[in-house]
């Protein structure tokens, strides 16, 4: 016996809805496959700090065991050594590697907050920007509810900027439209039940 299907339920079958494709043509930064940084961090050459004993090493004094507890108030150093020159060189080249990286990054990178017109802050959001041409994402946490969320599709024109703030309610998260304004950016936060007057400006260190 052969089974058939009625011509009704082909025709069905072609009209379905195909659904999202499944990938995102443009992936964010995150989700693309791993390239080697255009500044790598910073490497020792092979033989690096083999120059010889420093410190404790160099002076041929010992150090006996320790017989009494020093308060903090009179503490010296007593039982330390200075960095020895290997361990500057090497702060100095991290410290030079992560400058070079900063100045290829796009102005929106950092820690940020969000502030209403009275500057009580809003959110607290990081970005990452990886300069022009480039998606902006992130992260974000209200200072006022104890939502959180992630940032896509975020896009920077010039001094015009869009971000996407995923929330999980109808209160939270909305889309930020800002321009730029000093060291900051004024706009608006645009979610479904709400729409307010915000400025974006660097965290405090």
């Amino acid at each position: 016996m052969i089974a058939t299907v009625p011509a009704f339920l082909i025709v069905l079958s072609g009209l379905q809805d195909p659904g999202p494709p499944l990938q995102d043509p443009v992936p964010l930064p995150s989700q693309s496959l791993y390239e080697a940084p255009a500044i790598r961090p910073f490497e020792p050459p092979a033989g690096f700090g083999d120059d010889g004993a420093e410190g404790d090493n160099s002076t041929g004094t010992w150090r006996g065991p320790i017989r009494g507890m020093v308060t903090i108030n009179a503490y010296e150093g007593q039982f330390e050594a200075g960095p020895t020159d290997a361990a500057l060189a090497y702060d100095q080249g991290v410290i030079s590697a992560e400058m070079r990286m900063d100045q290829r990054m796009g102005p929106m990178d950092g820690a940020w907050q969000l502030v209403d017109p009275e500057g009580g802050v809003l959110m607290s959001i990081v970005l990452v920007d990886y300069g022009p041409g480039q998606p902006i994402e992130g992260a974000w946490m209200s200072r006022t509810t104890p939502a959180a969320g992630t940032l896509t599709s975020g896009s920077r024109d010039g001094d015009t900027v869009s971000l996407l703030l995923i929330g999980e309610g109808p209160t939270e998260g909305g889309r930020l439209e800002l321009q730029r304004v000093g060291r900051g950016w004024s706009g608006t936060l645009q979610g479904e039940r709400r729409r307010l007057r915000v400025s974006l400006v660097p965290k405090p260190d």
